[in-house]
């Protein structure tokens, strides 16, 4: 089994760390990253599925930036799930 492995130097992992990075979601407090985890998910979900993109300015490059990965649509979008699972767990 491989081991899934955040990138420390990625924004992601500095949304998800810094307490003061955080938004109202339905009357609780909701890290940026983890929102931004669930919401890439359903977007990459659906560009790789039909290659719809969600906008028009939506590029995959820029979730691969954000996250700090590598790899095709399908293989991002199984690590994305991954660490919604880790956190989730936690």
């Amino acid at each position: 089994m491989n081991t899934i492995q955040i990138n420390a130097q990625s924004q992601f992992f500095n949304d998800m760390t810094d307490e003061s990075r955080v938004i109202n979601f339905n009357g609780s407090t909701m890290p940026l990253g983890y929102y931004n985890l669930i919401v890439t998910i359903r977007d990459v979900s659906m560009y790789s599925k039909v290659g719809m993109k969600p906008h028009r300015y939506w590029k995959i490059g820029d979730v691969k930036k954000y996250f700090g990965i590598k790899g095709s649509a399908e293989s991002m979008l199984e690590q994305l799930k991954a660490y919604k699972e880790i956190i989730a767990a936690q």
